[in-house]
C-alpha cells in the first residue's frame, strides 16, 4: 500500500511540473507575438507593425528541444533566440530575431529587425518549400 501512495504521488508531482512546463511555455510564445505584433517595420508603402506582416517562417539556433519553435524559446537560463522571416507590404522582407529571457513569472523580449532583398529572403528559405512557397504567392496558409 505504501508504495501505491508512493507511486501515486510521485505521479502527481510529475503531472504538475509537466502542467507548468507547458503554461510557461505557453506563456513564452504569447509574449513573442504579443512583442512582434506591436514592432514597426519600414516598408515601401510606409511603417506597418507586425500584426501586418505574415510571418513565414519561424527557426531556432541551435534546435535544441522539440515542439513548436516559440514554445521551447526562454526555457534555458541563458537568453534564447527565434529568427521570424517575414513578408509585408510593397513586397517587403525581415528577418526579426526575438532575443527571450525568461524568470520567475516573466518573459523580457527584445528584437532586432533587419529589412532583407528578395534574394537574400530567398537565400534564407532555401530548402523550405512551404515558406517559399507562402513567401512569393504560390501557396495558401495552412
Amino acid at each position: 500500500m505504501d508504495e501505491l501512495i508512493t507511486t501515486l504521488v510521485t505521479v502527481a508531482f510529475m503531472a504538475v511540473a509537466l502542467f507548468a512546463a507547458r503554461a510557461h511555455s505557453r506563456k513564452a510564445r504569447d509574449e513573442v507575438m504579443r512583442s512582434f505584433n506591436a514592432q514597426a517595420f519600414d516598408t515601401p508603402v510606409g511603417r506597418v507593425t507586425g500584426e501586418a506582416l505574415k510571418v513565414v517562417k519561424i527557426s531556432r539556433q541551435p534546435m535544441q528541444l522539440r515542439g513548436d519553435d516559440l514554445s521551447t524559446l526562454g526555457q534555458q537560463d541563458q537568453p534564447s533566440d527565434a529568427f521570424l522571416y517575414c513578408v509585408g507590404p510593397g513586397p517587403s522582407y525581415f528577418v526579426a530575431i526575438a532575443i527571450a529571457q525568461t524568470g520567475i513569472g516573466a518573459v523580457s523580449v527584445k528584437w532586432v529587425v533587419r529589412p532583407l532583398t528578395e534574394e537574400r529572403m530567398r537565400g534564407a528559405l532555401v530548402g523550405d518549400r512551404k515558406a517559399t512557397a507562402l513567401a512569393f504567392g504560390r501557396a495558401t496558409e495552412a
